[in-house]
């Protein structure tokens, strides 16, 4: 039977803002102050792109963490990535097209969230500087906070749809990452988009159960939420 979309759910690093390339500097210079090593594009697609620190920092130092470590190496992380954030607010922008769509679901009335992995800090420095607040409620964010699994285990979705009180058969979400996806999938999102910079070439083309895959949100109007 087909529903009706009700909510929309976004990612979203490397979805909300195309920032892949400066997660992956921040994560070469982090890593490269700590263990001297050279982070491999496979790596950095595998084991950090869509995941939580905690697995991210236990690949790339060999060892588990414990809480209080991962916190403090997570935030020298985060510092890092938002110093480069700043450094160049040419980039430091919402995705071409994000927000036309934004205030059209504002105007519709359609309630809307952000499922993350990143932690409060970041949250609070994207809400600051790119004015999130103006189409979210900060108190329905579902951010990195230790409380539950990462992707590919679905219950950051399922926390989001939950937030918004609308059903995840109900809702669309958009995801640039296979474990995104995954994660969506498994919580029974009723449409998921994938966000690829180059749609045709994308990995994410691999993926079954995608209703389409887009290059921004320019690409994106009403018509998605029928």
């Amino acid at each position: 039977m087909h529903m009706a979309i009700k909510g929309v759910i976004f990612d979203f690093n490397g979805t909300m803002f195309m920032d892949s390339d400066i997660q992956e500097r921040a994560w070469r210079t982090f890593l490269q102050r700590k263990t001297g090593k050279e982070i491999t594009d496979s790596e950095f697609y595998e084991y950090v792109h869509g995941r939580n620190t905690d697995v991210s920092l236990a690949y790339f130092l060999g060892k588990m963490l414990n809480k209080h470590e991962i916190e403090s190496l997570s935030e020298e992380k985060e510092i890092i990535y938002r110093e480069l954030c700043l450094s160049d607010k040419s980039r430091f922008k919402l995705t071409n097209g994000l927000s036309k769509f934004l205030h059209l679901l504002k105007q519709s009335k359609i309630p809307c969230t952000i499922a993350t992995a990143s932690g409060l800090q970041n949250v609070k420095f994207f809400f600051e500087h790119l004015h999130l607040d103006e189409w979210f409620n900060f108190d329905n964010i579902v951010y990195g906070n230790g409380t539950f699994s990462g992707t590919p285990e679905p219950h950051i979705f399922i926390k989001a749809s939950q937030k918004i009180k609308i059903a995840p058969e109900n809702c669309i979400a958009f995801e640039d990452t296979p474990s995104g996806i995954t994660a969506a999938k498994r919580a029974g999102i009723g449409k998921i988009i994938g966000i690829s910079a180059n749609p045709s070439q994308s990995p994410l083309q691999k993926i079954e159960g995608l209703h389409c895959i887009v290059k921004d949100f320019s690409m994106i109007n009403g018509e998605i939420l029928n």
